[in-house]
Order: structure tokens, then sequence, then C-alpha cells
């Protein structure tokens, strides 16, 4: 396998997949150099989430690519294709070049004619994301111990597969190989047709609030959860059901007869035993739906616990990162004692509802406001 230090990655469109890949390779490659390629609008936000050593745009294309060893296009779906079409020119011998689609079958069929002799292409796909969308969301933890999907060709040069599977090792994720076909059936059933029934659910839920208006009053977790992932961006969305039409067909009509034979024998023996064996098939995919967990299980809770308190907290550093070059340009001081014993009190009363001691309360964030209002003034 080729050597991996130093190299260069550049990434074309920084949202939320391609700002956290380009975050964690910073965090986790240092001697690597991340490039984000982008629209030229877009750029001030990337630089303030600060995920990239170098910026550019689309004209800035020839001077990056020509020297990246890694392409990862990190565009909507409907857009991968075109963007490979307009880099071809650009690419080097040997450039490894991937996507992170979550479409695999057609951009397989027509990506590799796209590209000169030479240039590797790789299907690739991480299984993770965020109803959160954008370079603001970026989060390099997103992928930690996710499966990450890779497609090669039955002739692509193992040299090249390694290196993505290192990069994706690199990202924390559990690199996987599979054909694109069956990754597009898989991802009908376990991801589209999720987004469909959660937008349906939406849809029927705000006809019937139409007359009675009480829907925000009185949703609970079960519908809310149920529903978070039609807040998700139709625009990126639409790409997907475009160019996975046949798996999502599929998956819908399974989904239909299941449903059919769900609410046709309601409280009859066989849809007792259906209800019965989905419960204990879906408590074994995950700590958090086991009702009495071993010791293992409460431990792998509290690593999952930790990861969403780690990344709830970068999440607020960069956003008083943010607040501090506000207070910088408007010379305005970075503590505000009035506003800071309004905001410990009232995390003490949410603490306190929560069941967790007050003495815990003041000094965790007593510890937050410290750091934040420091790193505020690093960076003035």
């Amino acid at each position: 396998m080729k050597n991996l230090n130093n190299m260069k990655v550049a990434i074309i469109g920084c949202g939320l997949i391609g700002g956290s890949i380009a975050l964690a390779l910073k965090r986790r490659r240092k001697d690597w150099t991340v490039t984000c390629i982008d629209l030229p609008e877009r750029l001030p936000a990337i630089q303030d989430a600060g995920v990239a050593d170098r910026l550019g745009t689309m004209e800035d294309a020839e001077i990056f690519l020509a020297e990246s060893s890694i392409v990862i296009v990190a565009t909507p779906v409907q857009m991968i294709l075109d963007t490979i079409h307009a880099i071809r020119p650009f690419l080097k011998n040997g450039t490894i070049v991937t996507d992170v689609g979550s479409t695999k079958k057609n951009i397989m069929e027509k990506a590799r004619k796209l590209l000169p002799p030479g240039v590797h292409f790789i299907g690739g796909h991480p299984m993770a994301g965020s109803e959160r969308s954008g370079v603001e969301a970026s989060d390099p933890l997103l992928f930690l111990e996710r499966v990450y999907v890779l497609c090669p060709y039955s002739d692509t040069p193992p040299d090249a597969l390694l290196v993505l599977m290192e990069m994706a090792e690199s990202l924390q994720a559990l690199p996987v190989t599979i054909d694109p076909g069956e990754h597009d059936r898989i991802m009908a059933m376990i991801s589209h047709l999720p987004h469909i029934i959660s937008v349906a659910l939406m849809h029927a839920a705000l006809s019937g609030d139409a007359e009675h208006g009480m829907l925000d009053k009185m949703a609970g977790r079960g519908f809310l959860d149920m529903t978070r992932l039609s807040a998700s961006d139709y625009k990126i969305w639409k790409g997907i059901l475009d160019t996975n039409r046949e798996g999502i067909a599929q998956a819908l009509s399974r989904f239909m007869d299941s449903l059919s034979f769900i609410s046709g024998l309601t409280t009859s023996q066989d849809a007792v035993l259906a209800w019965e064996k989905a419960g204990s098939r879906r408590r074994k995919m995950g700590p958090e739906s086991v009702p009495k967990p071993r010791k293992q299980d409460l431990r792998s809770m509290i690593d999952q616990y930790d990861r969403q308190i780690l990344s709830a907290l970068a999440r607020r550093i960069e956003t008083a990162r943010r607040i501090g070059k506000i207070k910088t340009h408007q010379w305005t001081p970075f503590t505000d004692p009035v506003r800071e014993k309004r905001m410990l009190k009232q995390r003490a009363e949410w603490g306190n509802s929560l069941n967790l001691p007050g003495d815990f309360i003041d000094e965790l964030f007593g510890v937050i406001l410290k750091h934040s209002t420091k790193i505020q003034q690093e960076n003035r």
C-alpha cells in the first residue's frame, strides 16, 4: 500500500458529511492537508467552522485537485456525476475519487466512464447523518463506530481500496465492502423508506391538526421520534429518491404488505406473534432499547451518552467561538456577569428537574463558562 503520510485530500461539497469528514481527518490525521471546495457564498461559514486547512471554489479546482491523492465528492446525490465530469481534466494519474451518496448503483454504472485512465473511482457511503445540515453541524464523532460502505469495481487496485479503508478507519468508522445493487436495496429499507414513512406520518398529523390545532401541545416522545426524519431537507432527498426508485418501490410494497397484515389482524394471535417477534429483534439491535441491560450493556450506554455529551459540548464551544468573534468586532466585553448569573440559576433549575445534584451542575457549568470565555479571548 502506498505511503499514507502527508497526503492531500480534497472534499467537494462541505456540508454536514463533507465537513464532518474534513474535521475528523484534521483532528486525527494531522499530517494530512484537507481542502474544502464549495460555492463562494459558503466559504465564510466553512472558514468559521474551522474544518479545513485550505478553502476554494471550483474555479480553484485545477490547483487543488492536481495535487490531491484522494478526492471526495460530497455533493447531493443528483450532482455527483456532473461534479465528477467537471473535475476530470484536473486529476492526476493514481488519484482515488470517491463519493458519499446514499445510492450507489446508478453512480457506479456511470462514474468510471467519466474519469481518465489511471484514476480510480470507488463508491462510498458513510452510514451516518443527522436531521441537521450544513457545515455548522459538522461533528468529528459523526462516524464513530458507524459502517462506512465502500463499493469497488472488480478490477479496482487493492492498494486504492486499502487507502480508503484506512481513511474510513481514521474517521473511527467501520469500512465494509458491498455490491452497489445490494447496497441500494438495503438502504431503501433501512434509510429511504423510514424517511418516507416519517414524512407521511407528519403529513397525516398535519391534516388532523387542521381540525384540532393541538399537535404542538400534545405530541409526545414517540411521535417526535417517529417524525424526526421528516425535518430533513427535501432538496437533498430528491436525488436519493430519484436514483433508487426500484429499491424504494420494493421496500414500500413490502412495508404496505406488513402494514396491511398488522392492521388487519389487530389483536389476533398472529398479530401478537408478529409484534413480539419484531420487538424481540429490535431489542437486540441497540443497547438503548434493552429493558434490563447487563453490566456491559450499561457501560455501552454510558459510552453512547458520553459521545453525545462531547458532541453537544463541541457544538456549544463552536457557537461560543462565533459569539466571541462578534464581540471582538463590536468591541464588547467577553464576560457578562449578569447574564452568567441568570444562566447558572436557570441551569440549576433544569438540573434539579432532572434530579441532578446542585453542586454538580454549578461546578459543570462553571467549568464550561470558564473555558468558553478563554476560547473567545484566544480568538481575539
